[in-house]
């Protein structure tokens, strides 16, 4: 599949591996997938992307993850992108407890993630 723009109707045809429910943009893609017609798709959820991301490497589906998280992979060849259909961007919120301390190590990282986001 890789190498071509896939839509809907293909993908709705193949295994995918998501993250835990509660997750904004496996949540997503799932209920997009759950509407499609024909019988729905083979969907697994786990907790860790690391186990969603092990599965397409070995070649049993595909999965949406943040390109973060699978730079190596990408740069590797151990993990192909697939260009499907657009997906809306996904909020990123940083969060802490407002009653504790935050190191200037932390503000620092918070600070240089809010500008970059921002951008």
């Amino acid at each position: 599949m890789a190498g071509h723009e896939v839509g809907w109707d293909e993908l709705a045809g193949q295994s995918f591996f998501v993250h835990e429910q509660g997750c904004s943009y496996s949540d997503h893609l799932v209920r997009t997938l759950l509407t499609l017609p024909g019988p729905p798709p083979r969907l697994t959820r786990f907790g860790s992307i690391e186990a969603a991301r092990s599965c397409v490497a070995a070649g049993l589906g595909l999965t949406l993850l943040p390109r973060a998280t699978v730079e190596r992979q990408l740069a590797d060849g151990q993990l192909a992108e697939v260009h499907g259909p657009p997906i809306p961007p996904v909020p990123v919120q940083l969060t802490r407890h407002r009653r504790r301390w935050t190191s200037p190590a932390a503000r620092a990282v918070a600070d240089e993630l809010t500008r970059r986001l921002a951008a």
